[in-house]
């Protein structure tokens, strides 16, 4: 269980602080916008440097694989994180290793440095202490502020901790706080809609929030596996193969725990996924042959409606249909508007999380308008699943 009493946050001055970051960014995009994650550093970063610390930003960029690639090189960051801080940064073309150390060590209080990617080196994704114990030669003491990477047990996640003194920084804080009104202490009634497409990946997700939510919608490509279960020709649509026993399992699960679900009632079908396809909306029951259910139908989204209407607190992961292509991001749209506007006039306490959702309420533009959107994904969904974070228990949080 998550113990935010027990967070533990550096208040000493005047130190060379190792912090991590998630700077994992797409690159696609990385001349087009700046990234929601280094516009969330702002305020952490600039918080240590008001107490005169030097800031050395340790992170990862893609999958490198252990091995040197320059095209996943950090250095690509600096432009946005210099605009976000109104700040020179520092890039050092290495993470560990005595010149490294001396160039930080050369470098002023008020600095902000950014070392490269630390996944260059293997060692980082084996966990090796050898090479936490090289990290933790660079700083006086150890931030954790990357919560999308705290599932992982890697070098600068887990084992670092063992070298230094080792704190939660002040994002990684904000969502322990927020993340145990969702998780441990929803306010009732509590309801979550699910999306994504697998079953498989999601079945501890589902059975860990039916013991503590009133109400579950199952949405994207994940409900047309319920909807076949119970009977529905779903013709083409996406759906798993052999999951039968998961979703009987969780059907029963959620009973034993009065957790009710939801379905879709009907749904807008294509032959393909494009923006040109000629599109149908018809009832569950009506799915033409060879089409494919890519977005929720109107009566859906009422039901859905209906039932967010209902609640206190709303939990979203994983949009409602093939969203990043029109006109089938209507339903996960105005179901976003729909929960942005309830939180804004105070009548539920809303949370969202994951990559795709994120987008979804970027779409819509009503990120701002939910109480909380968390930076992860993996290691969010690791969280509900009940399971402990190496990140949050280096730190002493689980």
């Amino acid at each position: 269980m998550l113990d935010v009493s027990n967070l533990k946050k550096i208040n000493e001055k005047h130190k060379t602080v190792l912090i991590r970051l998630d700077l994992n960014i797409p690159l696609n995009s990385i001349d087009r916008y700046i990234s929601d994650r280094i516009i969330r550093i702002k305020n952490p970063i600039l918080n240590l440097l008001n107490d005169n610390h030097k800031v050395v930003i340790l992170s990862h960029l893609g999958r490198p694989k252990g091995k040197i690639n320059k095209s996943l090189s950090l250095k690509q960051v600096v432009p946005q994180l210099e605009k976000v801080l109104e700040k020179k940064i520092n890039f050092l073309p290495d993470c560990v290793g005595k010149e490294i150390k001396d160039e930080i060590n050369s470098l002023e209080e008020g600095k902000v440095i950014l070392l490269e990617n630390c996944r260059f080196y293997k060692e980082e994704e084996e966990n090796d202490h050898n090479f936490a114990k090289q990290l933790s030669e660079l700083a006086d003491v150890y931030v954790n502020d990357a919560f999308a990477c705290s599932h992982r047990a890697h070098a600068s996640i887990e084992a670092i901790s063992h070298f230094m003194p080792s704190y939660c920084g002040d994002l990684l804080e904000e969502e322990m706080i927020n993340l145990q009104e969702v998780i441990h202490e929803p306010h009732g009634p509590a309801l979550t809609i699910i999306g994504g497409s697998k079953i498989s990946t999601k079945i501890s997700v589902l059975k860990n929030l039916s013991k503590k939510m009133d109400t579950i919608v199952i949405a994207g490509g994940m409900a047309n596996n319920f909807l076949k279960y119970n009977g529905h020709n779903i013709q083409n649509s996406l759906h798993e193969e052999n999951v039968n026993h998961l979703i009987k399992e969780i059907l029963n699960f959620s009973a034993k725990n009065n957790c009710k679900l939801v379905l879709p009632i009907d749904v807008v079908t294509a032959d393909k996924i494009s923006d040109k396809a000629e599109t149908k909306e018809c009832d569950i029951d009506s799915i033409e042959e060879q089409k494919m259910i890519l977005d929720i139908g109107k009566n859906t989204v009422k039901l859905i409606e209906n039932e967010i209407s209902k609640s206190k607190t709303v939990f979203w992961n994983g949009p409602l249909g093939v969203f990043e292509t029109s006109p089938f991001d209507k339903g996960t749209v105005e179901i976003a508007n729909f929960i942005g506007n309830l939180t804004e006039n105070k009548e539920i306490r809303s949370f969202a999380g994951g990559g795709d959702t994120i987008s979804a309420l970027d779409l819509a533009c009503v990120k701002d308008k939910f109480s909380y959107v968390s930076t992860g994904g993996g290691a969010l969904l690791e969280l509900i699943e009940g399971k402990k974070l190496p990140g949050l228990v280096a730190l002493g949080i689980l």
